[in-house]
């Protein structure tokens, strides 16, 4: 018992120690849970701070605004475009209001019924949007077919791109359900092809390109305005919140030194030369001789700005089809591409006017001067011979080398100047450099880099106009600085900025570059340019009732590859200025790679003499020379119409101002103009009545007819209604006809036509209504 009692309290006594040990235990754990939790709440804590420390103050300006960002929506407000006008205030550029149209085809936006089938759902949801494109297609003359092919998937998509505002309204108002009108401004350009390469295009987002809507961009476009919100997450607008609103600032509007009258004249001058002499391009530049002001630049083949992407010729829409993406690619920046400011071509013997003002600046020559011409030049060391395409030999002035365009003349007149005053004189005149006009891409051109890179066969060839390279804006600013006086001055294309309320904001003045030669050497200049028009190679350029005075060039064409010259091929040129008392105006006319005739007195000066006599016309500038017979301004020359048919004559008489009287009652559309009271090349008053003298082809005899000119389905046509015999050979106009015009026709007659398919000049006359701008040129027997 005691041994239990013992066992007992000991037991007890172990349970009250084990007892007092489990609580120290659990104390010391519980603190020890206590101080990590602790621990990691303060670390927890001090984490939070610190980013919260970096949210709100360290980057608190980033999160701000990407949560402004979030919630606030920014809705674009484009401004408009500015006007482009001519120095009339013809528009050239304008917007108007126009529409994207689409449609939803979104099976919502047409559900199905619960009473139909899906087969029958299906046949209704096909026959509707057959019907809608039926009906937009009648309204905007389009195909058919071509929308339905647009009009698929479960999206809204566009099928229309610009619709014109009147078939926009009718649209609205067809009742279309599924049809949508998106309401925007098109730039439209009313002349289409007419100074394509001086005004340019806008792209798609409204940006210019090329011309004066790339030059004058910044201007022109303006700056758009902004309406700022704030948005719930499903963009609309959060209630009881502000909208601010700036307002977009317009476009200013730009007038250019473009007279689109004069641009008119160009571009016709222009586009036969190129189609008579079946030429690559052909250039005219018209400029203010006095203030270098530019009033045309034409470039045949030019292209239509409301359609710059669409093919442009007869023969790019023949070949397009087949074209890949990047040929396209490369066609377009072919057309785009601005002759008279992106090219550059030797200006051959025109140069010689730079050469020549430069000798007599330097004193190192005078037009008295004389100078011997042998034939040829083989005094170069590395050159055979340098030969001249003059063929007057012997001893001769510098003004006669001038008139006769002598490169052996030259050679020693630009030996006398000497390499360092010749590339002084080259740069001076603006060679090298880029002018300066507001137009993109302008090429500097190509000339010696230094003194050093001129020998003697350089020196050689640069006095007559090879071995330099310039652009055709080049040659006639310079041209211009020499006929001016002497100042070079920047050409400009802009001339004023206005608002839209037609306030003129700011004028362009005339910047002048330098004084390159004197008013004396200038003066001298004009006479020795006259010279040579009266009597040598520019005779062609001769304007009755101005005194004109210009030079001529034909030089060899740079291959595409830039190295050397591509053979057979030619560039034929001519620069004038007129008047030559008080010059007005230069005119530069440049025809690439002619065929058949080649020399510039043949090929460009007939067309410079066009231009010149057709823009001082219309400048109302004062002829002071006598007009041959002519010497009333009423005046007109009565032209030739003897052998034509009726409707030719009446046609040719009436366009000069002038009225006809057939002597016969009984005339048919093949009867032929036998005679004329007044003889032709008469000048007599507006007005006057010319009687004709008529063979109205209705016996068993008749009078062939002038046919030459005519298309061959009117040729044919006529010789049908004559009942005669014919034998056509070839396509396109009548080149030759045999009997000639006048021969009598009987019923064994068998007429001969050959038609000329490559000869397109004659052609276009002819659809133009216009017997040709200019005489025939002839044989090619001015040499330049």
């Amino acid at each position: 018992m005691d041994m239990l009692k013992l066992f007992n309290r000991f037991r007890n006594k172990k349970k009250k120690s084990d007892k007092g040990s489990n609580k120290k235990s659990f104390s010391a754990n519980a603190n020890r849970k206590i101080i990590f939790i602790l621990v990691i709440l303060t670390f927890l804590i001090v984490v939070i701070f610190s980013k919260l420390f970096y949210l709100q103050v360290l980057v608190s300006d980033k999160y701000t605004r990407l949560a402004l960002r979030q919630i606030t929506g920014t809705e674009v407000l484009n401004s408009e475009r500015g006007i482009i006008y001519d120095r009339n205030l013809k528009e050239l550029a304008l917007n108007v209001a126009c529409a994207d149209a689409y449609y939803n085809m979104d099976p919502d936006a047409n559900p199905k019924n619960d009473k139909e089938s899906l087969s029958e759902y299906e046949a209704r949801y096909k026959s509707d949007l057959e019907a809608d494109a039926e009906k937009i297609a009648a309204i905007c003359s389009v195909n058919k077919e071509e929308l339905l092919e647009k009009m698929k998937g479960e999206k809204p998509v566009k099928i229309l791109s610009d619709v014109e505002r009147s078939k926009t309204l009718e649209l609205r108002d067809a009742g279309i359900r599924r049809l949508s009108l998106e309401d925007k401004m098109k730039r439209s350009y009313p002349y289409k092809n007419l100074g394509s390469h001086v005004i340019g295009f806008v792209n798609d987002e409204n940006i210019g390109q090329y011309g004066v809507e790339s030059g004058f961009d910044s201007i022109l476009s303006g700056i758009s305005g902004k309406i700022f919100k704030y948005r719930q997450g499903g963009g609309g607008r959060i209630p009881l919140t502000d909208q601010e609103t700036f307002a977009p600032k317009e476009g200013l509007f730009l007038g250019l030194t473009m007279d689109i009258n004069i641009q008119q004249i160009a571009e016709e001058a222009a586009r036969e030369a190129k189609a008579r002499f079946s030429a690559e391009k052909v250039s005219i530049i018209v400029q203010d001789t006095q203030n270098s002001e530019i009033l045309a630049m034409a470039n045949i083949d030019d292209y239509d700005l409301n359609k710059p992407r669409e093919p442009q010729t007869p023969e790019q829409r023949e070949i397009w089809p087949e074209l890949t993406d990047q040929q396209k690619v490369e066609m377009w920046f072919k057309n785009w591409r601005n002759f008279a400011v992106n090219d550059i071509y030797e200006p051959g013997s025109t140069f010689k006017l730079v050469t020549a003002a430069s000798a007599i600046e330097a004193g190192t020559s005078w037009p008295d001067k004389t100078y011997y011409c042998t034939g040829a030049i083989t005094d170069i060391p590395g050159v055979k011979r340098i030969g001249c395409t003059c063929t007057i030999r012997g001893a001769k002035t510098m003004a006669q080398a001038l008139e006769q365009s002598c490169n052996i003349s030259f050679v020693q007149l630009g030996r006398e100047l000497g390499r360092q005053n010749m590339l002084h004189f080259i740069r001076a005149f603006g060679f090298g450099e880029r002018t300066g006009i507001e137009l993109p891409a302008e090429e500097k051109g190509k000339i010696p880099a230094s003194v050093e890179a001129i020998g003697p066969a350089e020196l050689a060839t640069l006095s007559y106009g090879h071995g330099i390279a310039c652009t055709p804006l080049q040659l006639i600013n310079a041209v211009s600085a020499i006929a001016n006086g002497g100042e070079l001055n920047v050409p400009r294309i802009g001339k004023t900025l206005m608002d839209a309320d037609g306030n003129v904001i700011e004028t362009f003045k005339t910047q002048k570059v330098r004084q390159v030669i004197s008013k004396s050497t200038s003066k001298t200049m004009l006479g020795l340019m006259e010279r040579v028009v009266l009597n040598g190679t520019g005779k062609r350029a001769k304007v009755d009732g101005y005194r004109v005075g210009g030079k001529t060039g034909t030089a060899n064409m740079i291959s595409e590859n830039g190295n050397g010259y591509a053979q057979g091929k030619y560039v034929a040129s001519f620069v004038g200025v007129a008047p030559i008392n008080d010059p007005k105006i230069t005119v530069l006319v440049v025809v690439k790679d002619p065929q058949g005739l080649t020399h510039g007195g043949t090929v460009a000066a007939p067309y410079g003499s066009y231009v010149i006599g057709k823009t001082l016309s219309y400048l109302k500038v004062q002829r002071t020379e006598g007009i041959n017979q002519q010497k009333d301004a009423n005046l007109v020359q009565v032209p030739d119409v003897s052998n034509l048919l009726i409707q030719d004559a009446g046609k040719a008489l009436v366009t000069r101002g002038l009225k006809f009287n057939v002597t016969t009652e009984n005339s048919s559309g093949t009867s032929v103009v036998k005679g004329q009271s007044v003889e032709a090349g008469a000048y007599v008053k507006q007005g006057t009545i010319i009687d004709l003298e008529v063979e109205n082809n209705m016996g068993s005899d008749r009078v062939m007819p002038n046919l030459i000119d005519k298309t061959k389905e009117e040729a044919i046509s006529i010789l049908k209604d004559l009942k005669v015999e014919y034998n056509a050979i070839g396509e396109g106009i009548v080149k030759s006809q045999t009997p000639k015009a006048g021969s009598v026709l009987n019923k064994d007659t068998m007429v001969d036509l050959e038609f000329d398919s490559e000869d397109k000049a004659d052609e276009l006359i002819k659809k133009s209504g216009s017997k040709g701008l200019v005489k025939d040129a002839g044989k090619d027997d001015i040499t330049d």
